[in-house]
């Protein structure tokens, strides 16, 4: 079942910031790594407070799927079974 989450997130650019949205996948990157593009894209390159670890959440946002990485979130409120209900109106 799916969880419906509102967290705090610190984005590098844009600061601290209000996300919700429908957890879709919990994923383990040591497990299942990343791409070697990913990790040494242009985009995260110059961005000394970027770390990479080993928690990533992808998440249903309004704003289409966004993965989140665990140490960037300040705080979390997880409500489990809801996030199937409200996956229809995300």
């Amino acid at each position: 079942m799916k969880s419906l989450v509102l967290f705090g997130y610190d984005q590098p650019v844009h600061g601290k910031t209000f996300r919700w949205g429908v957890l879709c996948n919990e994923r383990d990157t040591k497990q299942d790594p990343l791409s070697w593009q990913t990790i040494n894209g242009p985009y995260r390159r110059y961005d000394e407070k970027f770390k990479r670890s080993r928690s990533l959440d992808t998440v249903k946002t309004t704003e289409g799927v966004k993965n989140f990485y665990r140490e960037r979130v300040t705080w979390r409120v997880s409500i489990p079974f809801v996030g199937s209900l409200v996956e229809k109106f995300v």
